[in-house]
């Protein structure tokens, strides 16, 4: 593995969103205020969210390039951070700055999975929806 055109490739990659987050800020401090209508307020809104979200997975993914770099420098560059083991140099080539093997990758994907079913999972109703009196209610177990 040429670690050093690992690192260059990090490096680009991290110029290039670097670059892009300065255009958007940028943008966004161009941007003219006037007199806009209901529908030009909402699009702009979708526009910001959107902008807003991209740049989040772009931070994420800067932050991840500074690991992977500092992995390079420290010797443990190419390491699971959950198992151990050396994670596949395919993997590596096309996302350099991965963290966990694709065992580990799958397993993670799959707890997720897990835990955001059980968001929406409504539950039963533990209390009736109808109240019986205590005579009703002695009716019913009685028989």
């Amino acid at each position: 593995m040429d670690l050093n055109r690992i690192k260059e490739e990090l490096l680009k990659k991290k110029a290039e969103i670097l670059d892009s987050l300065s255009k958007q800020n940028t943008d966004d401090l161009n941007e003219k205020s006037g007199v806009e209508d209901t529908a030009d307020i909402v699009a702009t809104e979708l526009t910001r969210e959107t902008l807003y979200k991209l740049s989040q997975a772009e931070r994420e993914t800067l932050f991840l390039i500074d690991i992977a770099l500092k992995k390079i420098e420290n010797g443990t560059y190419g390491i699971c951070e959950e198992c151990g083991e050396p994670i596949g140099e395919k993997r590596l080539e096309a996302i350099p700055w991965v963290r966990l093997c694709i065992k580990c990758s799958q397993n993670e994907e799959t707890i997720k999975s897990f835990s955001n079913r059980n968001d929406d999972v409504s539950y039963y109703h533990i209390i009736p929806d109808t109240t019986f009196t205590e005579d009703e209610d002695n009716k019913n177990f009685s028989g």
